[in-house]
């Protein structure tokens, strides 16, 4: 009696329980076990219907012809021994190997490199505004150092003097400006 894994009847057991041929042992697991019953009871209709099927036994000429090429077929094997058909084995690996070498120590050639035509350029856009639109860029000349020297704000003597010559603020709106920077920047003087 065929089992398989965990103790139930393979298949050519419930085969053979199903032709009626089956083993003594093999009957009473399947009157014990409940896996096995139920496999049994799913395929006892099946092969009822299989043995219904009116299936037409081969013609004469097809078992003729059947054996005549399995004779064609075996008296055209080739009876080399067995290591007679691997003995080029060892050269293939070999020649793979050389293939494999070659192919790593030739030096390789850099692959060309295509560069594309370079597409038309857009003005570059700028948050600033242009030289001659922006009023700050006179004040940054008075502050910034020049090429020339220290500029015309070198010789401020104070915060209010800077700003009253920059900008050219009144003595009022300078002293007014002085204030508001000196309580933002936390400084008294």
């Amino acid at each position: 009696m065929r089992r398989v894994t965990g103790g139930h009847l393979g298949e050519d057991a419930l085969i053979d329980l199903m032709d009626g041929v089956a083993s003594a042992d093999a009957r009473e697991h399947a009157a014990s076990c409940l896996h096995c019953r139920a496999r049994l009871e799913q395929a006892v209709p099946g092969l009822e219907l299989a043995r219904q099927a009116d299936v037409p036994e081969p013609s004469p000429l097809f078992w003729q012809s059947f054996r005549s090429q399995v004779d064609r077929r075996i008296a055209g094997r080739d009876p080399a021994p067995v290591w007679k058909r691997f003995a080029a084995g060892p050269w293939l690996a070999a020649a793979a190997a050389v293939l494999v070498a070659v192919a790593l120590l030739l030096p390789r050639a850099p692959a060309p490199v295509s560069v594309a035509p370079s597409a038309p350029g857009l003005p570059a856009w700028s948050a600033l505004p242009s030289a001659d639109e922006d009023p700050g860029l006179d004040i940054l000349a008075a502050v910034v150092p020049g090429a020339g020297g220290l500029g015309p704000l070198a010789e401020c003597q104070g915060l209010g003097d800077c700003m009253t010559e920059a900008a050219a603020l009144s003595e009022e709106e300078t002293a007014v400006l002085t204030e508001a920077l000196r309580r933002e920047l936390g400084t008294e003087s």
